[in-house]
């Protein structure tokens, strides 16, 4: 679907955040803003703070931090957690409503599970899946919503290089369709012709 946000609406932005774990702060006055058609690709080493800033600008995280954060659109968040339900079907997974938005058609989610290589497993048991397809599926989901702004976090775990090529160019369509996205990898995003910013966090201490 085309989403309406004009090339230079300023659809996420953080302004001078800080956190901390215990007695050992994450990061520091990190500031930043994406609008329609950017990309934003945290990295860091392992326990820098980047799941930690991502729950803060999905707004899972309230309290315990300075700084702020200016949401002018809607927010998908993808997670570590896949919020699957193992019993459902995967067609039944992706038609249940969640987070405040819609179930999609059959149709729709037919296409986003062709563009993923899983068309063959709609009507398959979710638990009976590997690690690779259930991420997968979690990530279908994310392609089905109208959201402008996707934050995922580490979506590439578990996946071949053909898999995370596919995904890749279903980002590539949301961003030329004027979406936006907030993305933690360990690995390089290959993204054509997009704007793609870098935020790094410290080094774990």
């Amino acid at each position: 679907m085309l989403l309406t946000h004009n090339v230079m609406s300023i659809l996420l932005e953080a302004l001078e955040l800080t956190a901390e774990r215990g007695q050992r702060k994450l990061f520091k006055d990190i500031s930043f803003s994406i609008s329609a058609g950017e990309a934003l690709h945290i990295i860091g080493t392992n326990g820098c703070g980047k799941t930690t800033l991502m729950r803060i600008l999905a707004g899972l995280i309230r309290h315990g931090f300075q700084g702020q954060v200016s949401r002018n659109s809607p927010i998908f968040f993808m997670g570590h957690q896949l919020a699957l339900k193992g019993h459902l079907t995967v067609l039944e997974n992706l038609n249940l409503d969640i987070s405040g938005w819609s179930a999609a058609s059959n149709e729709l989610i037919i296409e986003a599970l062709t563009q993923l290589d899983l068309e063959c497993f709609m009507h398959s048991f979710v638990n009976t899946l590997s690690i690779g397809q259930q991420r997968k599926v979690s990530l279908a989901r994310t392609f089905l919503t109208d959201h402008a702004v996707w934050l995922l976090d580490e979506p590439f775990t578990s996946l071949d290089k053909s898999s995370i090529s596919k995904i890749e160019a279903c980002i590539s369509s949301h961003l030329l369709r004027g979406g936006a996205l907030v993305i933690t990898s360990h690995q390089d995003i290959n993204l054509p012709n997009t704007d793609l910013k870098i935020v790094e966090l410290g080094e774990r201490e």
